[in-house]
């Protein structure tokens, strides 16, 4: 495969990206317009469906395009919004002069020959920024596996039961759970262990998350950042990823009913004071999912409002009936979009009526140019 075509669809996976974000926005605003605030279950399995679906759309756009030209769906041909905006363009919808249209239409394809032969100043230095931002990124996922591995030979085995360790450590404050190939792990703060009641807690709290398989999802998100490290759009999505699944693990501990709301909040804002007063927060962000998140958010929400927003869940003590079922009602209407805007922002790959008719008038445009401006120098001629 060609780098250009990497390219291309690295493109289109961006520009898909934020647009799946407002798609998963939107479907969000309707749960709550239809009381289902609470579904947080349902919400984080629609933000990593979407997701899952957007870094595949190029392969999704490839064979439904394949399928969507063929002879038995020749009435169904792809929806492309450059084609659609070209065609607005002729119908008058707007005004441009033709020349400055077709520019504008023309930079997705100056972008990619910039990026591919580096020929201009501005593909060098998006090849530079993008470069840059890449090892900068891999260099920070790597420190941050470093000291994670140094947390983790300075903590003490506890328990284990079987592949799943329990550790305590000095150097940390806030209970968080990771994992290696072959084990699972939860460390806890020395200090928890005086507190057997928050400790209980903690433990059910990143048990939970074992088996939600949140941990194999902040790996491959935390993996994936190098890539999208400039994409505001992929920053908002972990971050609200990060939210959802800490409502959706505290609202499914509440289901079990093996712990008592009240007790669960209580334990949460003693952890979070107890993390406070001492300043050897482990700065480390990756792999790991925290029990009280407390470090300070670039883009989303703080901390604090996270920790407002879970006590309120946990006081309301609402419950979502039928999960997986509403995703599926939701989800399928979220693919179909998503399949269908990756389609309309892929590039054309043959010129149709409407860009020849465009083609034309800019010619013409420009040959009336060129005949007044010869007109010009023949008149001012002695």
């Amino acid at each position: 495969m060609e780098l250009r075509t990497f390219i291309d669809a690295y493109i289109d996976v961006n520009i898909l990206m934020a647009l799946s974000m407002g798609l998963w926005f939107l479907a969000r605003r309707l749960l709550v317009s239809f009381g289902l605030a609470h579904s947080y279950k349902t919400q984080v399995r629609l933000l990593n469906g979407v997701f899952l679906a957007t870094l595949i759309s190029p392969l999704l756009a490839v064979v439904v395009g394949s399928v969507l030209s063929s002879a038995s769906f020749g009435a169904l041909r792809a929806f492309n919004i450059s084609d659609f905006i070209t065609a607005q363009y002729l119908n008058g919808s707007f005004e441009m002069a033709p020349s400055a249209f077709e520019h504008a239409l023309g930079f997705r394809t100056r972008l990619l020959n910039g990026l591919e032969y580096m020929d201009t100043p501005i593909g060098v230095a998006l090849v530079a920024f993008l470069v840059a931002g890449f090892f900068a990124a891999v260099l920070r996922l790597g420190l941050g596996f470093a000291g994670l591995s140094r947390v983790l030979s300075d903590s003490t085995i506890w328990r284990q039961f079987g592949s799943l360790e329990l550790r305590v450590s000095d150097t940390v404050t806030v209970p968080f759970s990771t994992r290696t190939l072959r084990r699972r792990i939860i460390i806890v703060p020395s200090s928890l262990m005086e507190c057997p009641a928050d400790l209980k807690i903690a433990l059910s709290h990143e048990l939970q998350h074992f088996r939600h398989h949140d941990l194999e999802w902040e790996i491959a998100l935390e993996c994936l950042k190098p890539f999208f490290f400039w994409n505001p759009a992929f920053t908002l999505w972990k971050r609200n990823f990060e939210r959802l699944r800490e409502l959706s693990c505290d609202q499914s501990l509440l289901e079990r009913r093996t712990i008592d709301a009240g007790a669960y909040c209580q334990s949460l804002l003693n952890i979070c004071e107890n993390s406070l007063k001492s300043r050897r927060l482990f700065a480390v962000q990756v792999p790991r999912v925290p029990l009280i998140e407390t470090r300070k958010l670039f883009l989303g929400r703080s901390s604090a409002t996270l920790l407002r927003q879970r006590l309120v869940s946990l006081i309301e003590g609402k419950t979502e009936r039928h999960p997986r079922a509403l995703f599926g009602f939701v989800f399928v209407p979220l693919l179909v979009l998503t399949v269908a805007g990756s389609l309309a922002i892929r590039k054309s790959d043959d010129w149709s009526h409407d860009r020849l008719m465009l083609a034309t008038i800019v010619n013409l445009e420009r040959l009336a140019v060129h005949n007044d401006t010869v007109a010009s120098v023949l008149a001012i001629r002695p």
